[in-house]
């Protein structure tokens, strides 16, 4: 016999447990709630970033927040005050305690550490099966399971590798980051560093890579280390931490459902912004529209509502990043040269107005983005067939394999 719940969430990262506390935030809060996950999401796995321009109600939860930030070249270097915004970190294991700190005051809410199988539509809704046992709800929200890849769609991964250092010496500004630090060699793929000072001898560092494939582990580590020692020349550090991970960069549009009453949410949802790898923002805003959703008796669709000219420039730089990724570094130093920082944040929030969109794009290299444009839309593009035999995602698939992560931290 399947246990039933109103509501089965399976995945409990960022998008799972977002959508849980929503639940018991407000007019959900009796229903019977189970969350499944194969982890007891209890370490400090992972840091998600964001920016925001107003505190909201994880504010208190906040490690670190930054004013200035900046882009670097060789050449360059560009950025500064975000203005009125600001950029924000929270750890992991804080949200994760947060967040099971709240849901253990409902005795309606319900935990099991079992890894899911598979799903399936019932009469009255659906149902998931475990390695364990079986369960059955209303709707279930999955965030461990990702669609199919699209043979049609750009696909990239944004992968990346990071260390937490200390060091025994001042080295840093902690009101001072590095967003994109190009001084690395890009090796035909776009390659940047990724500096947070929290105090003057505290930083996260981390190697970012856009590229079909990840690398071998040993790849990430050479980097770092000569990134720290010889462009930072820092020479008396340890490393408290490391973290790494992979996230999906595509235009595949993400379907709202894998099967009738089984939605996505988080990554399979579409909540990842497909040129940049932010999710927490919309992770959360997704979480709570899902929710404003079942209080009013609606079905649940949990795709984040994006203007189409955004997709549109999703789609074009994911064209470039495939094709040409030794260009990226020369799109982005072009890009922040050029333009406020806070207005970028903006854009890549997709809060501009399309007449500052044009500012930005007219300073960008226009032939790189012409020939994407015929590469998408022309008269010549590839079919799907021709796509999917020289499609990188076909050409490395242990890409789509990857766990799927709510981490999706760093651009």
């Amino acid at each position: 016999m399947s246990e039933h719940y109103d509501y089965i969430i399976a995945g409990a990262g960022a998008a799972g447990l977002s959508l849980a506390c929503n639940m018991v935030d407000g007019a959900l809060s009796g229903a019977r709630i189970l969350l499944i996950d194969q982890d007891l999401k209890q370490s400090n796995d992972r840091t998600w970033c964001y920016w925001s321009d107003e505190t909201d109600d994880l504010e208190h939860l906040v490690y670190k927040s930054w004013s200035h930030l900046s882009f670097l070249n060789e050449a360059h270097q560009h950025g500064g005050a975000l203005g009125r915004l600001t950029y924000k970190m929270i750890r992991g294991g804080d949200f994760y305690e947060y967040a099971w700190a709240k849901l253990r005051d409902y005795a309606n809410v319900s935990f099991r550490q079992e890894r899911v199988l598979h799903y399936h539509s019932t009469t009255n809704g659906a149902g998931v099966v475990t390695n364990r046992a079986s369960y059955t709800g209303k709707y279930i929200f999955n965030s461990c399971t990702l669609p199919k890849p699209d043979p049609g769609a750009h696909f990239l991964l944004q992968h990346f590798a990071g260390w937490w250092i200390e060091t025994e010496s001042p080295a840093f500004d902690p009101q001072k980051g590095y967003l994109m630090d190009f001084r690395t060699p890009q090796k035909g793929s776009t390659r940047f560093f990724y500096l947070l000072p929290i105090d003057e001898r505290r930083a996260l560092v981390e190697y970012t890579v856009f590229s079909p494939a990840r690398l071998q582990p040993s790849e990430y580590q050479s980097e770092l280390k000569t990134y720290v020692e010889q462009t930072l020349g820092i020479l008396h550090y340890t490393i408290a931490e490391c973290e790494s991970g992979a996230i999906p960069m595509t235009d595949q549009i993400m379907p709202k459902e894998m099967y009738p009453n089984v939605i996505n949410i988080g990554t399979a949802g579409g909540a990842v912004k497909p040129t940049t790898g932010y999710a927490f923002s919309r992770i959360r805003q997704q979480a709570a529209q899902v929710c404003a959703q079942l209080e009013s008796g609606q079905y649940p669709d949990s795709r984040v509502k994006s203007p189409v000219r955004f997709r549109f420039y999703d789609q074009l730089l994911l064209n470039i990043l495939q094709n040409r990724g030794d260009l990226g570094k020369g799109i982005f130093s072009s890009l922040f040269r050029y333009t406020p920082i806070e207005t970028i944040f903006r854009f890549l929030a997709e809060g501009t107005k399309l007449w500052q969109e044009a500012k930005i794009f007219l300073r960008l290299p226009i032939p790189t983005f012409l020939k994407a444009v015929w590469r998408v839309f022309g008269p010549m593009k590839a079919t799907p067939r021709e796509r999917k035999a020289s499609d990188p995602a076909e050409k490395a698939p242990v890409a789509w394999a990857i766990p799927v992560q709510d981490k999706l931290q760093t651009p």
